[in-house]
């Protein structure tokens, strides 16, 4: 009983936490150019803009895009 007490408190506290920093910090880096917005070419001469992130090194959080999914239903059924 307390051990599944436990689990669920943290399971609550984790989601919790993932759902501020979702909010807080919504973008996070690119995974396929580590952040940096540019990788070299495959001669190794020159640079060239990451075609994920567009170059701007950031990539949106899983949690924030569900964020953003319901909050576009609110403002959708607020509308009407």
């Amino acid at each position: 009983m307390k051990l599944t007490l436990l689990v669920v408190v943290a399971g609550l506290v984790g989601s919790g936490w993932y759902v501020g920093h979702c909010v807080w910090w919504p973008f996070a880096a690119c995974r396929r150019c580590e952040g940096l917005g540019k990788f070299r070419s495959s001669s190794g001469r020159s640079w060239r803009r990451c075609r994920r992130c567009k170059g701007s090194g950031e990539r949106l959080r899983l949690g924030r895009k569900v964020w953003n999914y319901f909050a576009d239903r609110r403002r959708e059924a607020n509308r009407g």
